[in-house]
């Protein structure tokens, strides 16, 4: 440096002080803009839970254990029963809309495929060959998800759905790398009787009519057990026409119908086993295809065929069928003040 000084000239000096201001002035920036954003966090991380109104807590098992939405360490969101019914959502696809990062490719009822943060629970496209999931999909504690498709279950008596951004192999497996999707329904409540029904119809310009129905009830059993019945059926209207020698309106019509019956016994305080079976059907009898060119049939043919708008060509009529079930099991027993199984 003293070199420097000495073979330079004022103008290089102020120059050079210049640049030192300039280059503290970024450095210093940045690394204020962080601590105030890890106070911020701090500040939210260490907020008392007691100090969050009752209302606005939010109870999720997201580390398979309860917890508020607060105290969870990682990325999460979830969407309770009260939110689906304000925003009319009956599947996950409705649901994606109002978490970031989800998305669904729509390819049909029963057919739709998840993806958080852009990884995909498994094929993006009709015919794929089968890969691995990469987004666990998970009814209460049981795994839904397939290579395939995913079941699209109805979100119907639901107490939430729960987010959680990947990845999640450590809680949930490798199928879970990049994140999981949690469905967690309303489970039998002892010493209480109540009974819920839901109805809707649906009309699409320039299509057909759809309907749904929905039910669930809750019963006491003694003193020590509980029985939850749900049970519901929707009719999807039909809005793609089809053209060809399996051409008709409305070919991508179809049915979902389902139920789920649980039983919680509670024998000893904290100890309570609770089986349960899910059951759902879904017909298609078409995709949600719109035709721009097609093989058999299209402007350079005789002779030549332009597509209207929802509109395909069809040599012989689509369908798709979805059946599941489910029998679970589960057991909870107390192991102590900080263990529990």
């Amino acid at each position: 440096m003293r070199t420097f000084a000495t073979r330079s000239s004022h103008a290089i000096g102020y120059r050079a002080a210049l640049l030192v201001g300039a280059a503290t002035l970024l450095a210093a920036s940045p690394a204020m803009a962080q601590d105030t954003g890890e106070s911020d966090q701090e500040d939210a991380a260490t907020q008392p839970t007691d100090e969050v109104p009752p209302q606005n807590r939010i109870v999720v098992t997201a580390t398979k254990r309860d917890q508020t939405i607060q105290d969870v360490p990682f990325s999460i969101n979830a969407q309770t029963a009260e939110d689906i019914r304000k925003t009319g959502s009956a599947n996950i696809e409705d649901i994606s809309r109002n978490v970031a990062g989800l998305t669904v490719q729509n390819l049909g009822p029963g057919q739709s495929q998840v993806a958080v943060r852009g990884v995909s629970a498994g094929q993006v496209v009709r015919d794929q060959p089968g890969v691995k999931e990469q987004v666990g999909v998970y009814l209460d504690e049981s795994v839904i998800s397939l290579s395939l498709f995913t079941p699209d279950l109805d979100l119907f008596d639901l107490q939430r759905v729960e987010t959680l951004r990947g990845p999640q192999g450590t809680l949930f497996g490798s199928g879970s790398v990049g994140g999981t999707i949690r469905y967690i329904t309303a489970q039998p409540e002892l010493g209480v009787t109540e009974s819920v029904i839901e109805a809707g119809v649906t009309a699409i310009d320039g299509g057909d009519a759809g309907w749904s129905i929905k039910g669930a009830t809750n019963a006491p059993l003694g003193d020590i057990g509980a029985i939850r019945i749900v049970g519901y059926h929707t009719s999807y209207a039909g809005f793609i026409d089809a053209i060809g020698p399996a051409g008709g309106q409305d070919i991508n019509d179809g049915t979902r119908a389902g139920g789920r019956i649980a039983m919680r016994l509670e024998p000893a305080p904290g100890f309570s086993i609770t089986p349960r079976f899910v059951y759902q059907r879904i017909d298609v009898n078409g995709f949600n295809r719109q035709d721009v060119f097609n093989l058999y049939a299209n402007e350079f043919t005789t002779p030549p065929t332009v597509y209207d708008d929802r509109q395909q060509y069809l040599l012989l009529r689509e369908a798709f069928e979805d059946e599941t079930f489910l029998a679970d099991l589960v057991v909870e027993i107390p192991l102590g003040d900080a263990i529990g199984l």
